[in-house]
């Protein structure tokens, strides 16, 4: 029964292997402003425990690959050990000596260190095993899943990002990840150990004396955020969050803060735009905020005073538009709001709005309206009997006459007072 509910619960989670739901974790709590040695340490951990799932599940989740279901990364996982057994066989088979290895090192000038010859050995070992022609072949912007595929069906296809991160996950199986590191030049990749560099697309080893920048093997992981994503394969819209999240997790990884800064920043716009067309202004106001870009986000103060004036919300309108700094539109948004309360009767609402932006043409319009509503209550009055009960009205419009100046109007109505 037991077994029963765990196959059936399986049929809805999203995960086929249970490291994938730890990663996804891991993942998904990670922050930009996270540092960067903590963060650091768990993905090397987690590197260390199983690189291709990880990976694997990195693409799944940020590149949006439409065949990456759970099918076919089951499938992939499975082919992995293949990948294994394939590697060990060939090893048994063409056995590797440490002055193979040396030799190969000192060819193109770089020194062999003694103390990691074994780890130099297995290295070269995996170089052999995924020499171009025999089980691999490189490609442009490929996909993970075009590498773990069974070595007896079908060569593996990668490009310099893929294939390192295989390299990596092999050596891994042997020994601390610690020990590697990457190099990043314009446009590719390459593995580096101990002072050598190791070019895993053709399987030889390098010294890039253009580069002298050794960077941690987590680097690995930010540059396939990075990476494009494969024009071979369907890929489904990935949602801005996604897409911000990505972007979110390079800058956490990565020691090259200026080479990923501005990926973060576009997901920034794209999630401030995103969130504008919701009407979400807060969420965009925030992501303008983190772009530190302030026509950005003075544009979305001012959409969003200008939605909720449109709105009749003009609570809202002003403080948006007042966070905006720009007075100009503020005085707008309050001359709309007190238009509204004049053509809506709440004229006395209106003259406040018009007294406190000193604007004497519609005050005056708005004392006019408020005074023809108290003159037609007196319309009707024929004697100076009718006129008594009238009395406090007539004080009213009197006080109107006097605020709008109106000398000659002021004179009549204390006129007919006098006679009251």
């Amino acid at each position: 029964m037991l077994r029963f509910f765990k196959w059936f619960f399986g049929l809805f989670s999203p995960y086929v292997h249970p490291f994938e739901k730890k990663v996804d974790k891991f993942f998904m709590r990670i922050k930009s402003t996270d540092s960067i040695a903590d963060v650091r340490t768990e993905l090397l951990t987690l590197m260390q425990e199983n690189l291709i799932v990880l990976n694997v599940w990195m693409e799944r989740k940020f590149k949006g690959y439409k065949y990456l279901n759970k099918t076919t990364r089951r499938k992939m996982y499975e082919d992995v050990e293949g990948i294994k057994k394939k590697l060990n066989e060939y090893s048994a088979a063409n056995p590797v000596s440490v002055m193979d290895v040396k030799f190969a090192v000192e060819a193109v000038g770089l020194d062999f260190v003694d103390s990691y010859k074994d780890q130099f050995v297995y290295l070269f070992e995996i170089m052999q095993f995924l020499s171009p022609g025999l089980y691999y072949h490189y490609i442009k912007t490929a996909s993970f899943g075009k590498l773990l595929r069974d070595p007896n069906d079908a060569k593996l296809e990668g490009d310099c990002n893929q294939i390192v991160t295989l390299y990596i996950y092999l050596f891994s199986l042997k020994y601390p990840l610690v020990d590697l590191s990457i190099k990043l030049l314009p446009e590719h990749v390459c593995l580096h150990f101990k002072g050598v560099d190791i070019e895993a697309t053709n399987a030889t080893f390098h010294h890039y004396s253009e580069n002298l920048e050794v960077l941690p093997v987590t680097e690995i992981i930010s540059t396939n955020l990075l990476d494009l994503a494969d024009f071979r394969e369907d890929v489904q819209v990935v949602d801005e969050r996604m897409m911000l999240k990505s972007a979110q997790l390079a800058y956490a990884l990565s020691s090259l803060k200026s080479l990923v800064a501005k990926n973060l920043n576009i997901a920034y716009r794209n999630m401030a735009v995103s969130s504008m067309r919701r009407k979400d202004f807060d969420t965009a106001i925030f992501y303008f905020t983190k772009m530190g870009d302030r026509d950005l986000l003075v544009s979305a103060y001012h959409n969003a005073a200008a939605y909720y004036m449109d709105s009749k919300n003009f609570k809202l309108a002003k403080f948006y538009a007042s966070k905006s700094g720009q007075t100009d539109f503020l005085r707008v948004v309050s001359h709309n709001e007190g238009v509204f309360y004049y053509k809506n009767g709440q004229v006395d609402k209106a003259i406040e709005v018009f007294k406190n932006l000193g604007d004497d043409e519609m005050l005056k319009a708005c004392l006019a309206k408020k005074f023809n509503e108290l003159h037609r209550k007196v319309s009707g009055v024929k004697t100076i009997k009718q006129a008594k009960s009238y009395k406090s009205v007539y004080l009213k419009m009197l006080d109107i006459a006097r605020q709008m100046g109106d000398s000659k109007l002021e004179s009549d109505l204390r006129d007919t007072l006098a006679k009251l």
